[in-house]
């Protein structure tokens, strides 16, 4: 598991992929602060691949990230 502490824009990489994934999602819905949104993905025998989680000053970038590299999309 790893919890993003920030967001850095890389212009010396490629945008690539080998295989198409499914990405499941969670968070803690116990009500405990802070909440962390937790993202997945699996490997071909169904277990956890890599695991990404984002407390909600990430999810903020994340989010105007999206919106940058997506504009047309509804806000």
């Amino acid at each position: 598991m790893a919890l993003i502490t920030a967001f850095r824009f890389r212009n010396d990489r490629t945008v690539h992929f080998r295989t198409q994934v499914e990405c499941g999602w969670t968070y803690d819905r116990s009500g405990n602060e802070p909440r962390i949104l937790q993202l997945e993905t699996y490997a071909s025998d169904g277990t956890t691949s890599q695991v990404l989680q984002l407390d909600k000053s990430r999810a903020e970038d994340l989010l105007a990230i999206i919106r940058e590299v997506f504009p047309d999309l509804v806000r």
